[in-house]
């Protein structure tokens, strides 16, 4: 069986262009890839530089909330410390009206 040589090597020929032509294509297709992830990047850094900046700008006012709160705490402690003494007035004030009404009520029975 004779083979011919000249088909066969057209035809390895024509599928090594193949090969290339789809090689090329991939290679410009990762090419643009590369350059949306690059842009992609330079995005996110952009945005995390932009996001650091206002984290810096929101620190002071932080600080001014902690401030504050520990203030609240604070006056919550000496309002709760206020309301205890005003609760054990009022009981003291209550025993003492009880005494003196006591007292009075023997007076007027003698």
């Amino acid at each position: 069986m004779e083979r011919n040589y000249g088909e066969v090597i057209s035809g390895m020929l024509i599928q090594l262009a193949q090969i290339e032509q789809s090689l090329e294509k991939e290679n410009t297709r990762m090419e643009a890839f590369d350059k949306r992830m690059e842009m992609t990047i330079k995005r996110m850094v952009k945005a995390e530089s932009r996001l650091e900046a206002s984290e810096n700008r929101m620190e002071p006012f932080d600080q001014k909330l902690e401030r504050s709160l520990e203030r609240m705490n604070l006056v919550d402690k000496k309002l709760e410390q206020s309301i205890k003494d005003q609760k054990e007035f009022s009981v003291m004030q209550s025993q003492m009206n009880k005494y003196f009404l006591e007292y009075i009520k023997n007076g007027n029975q003698k």
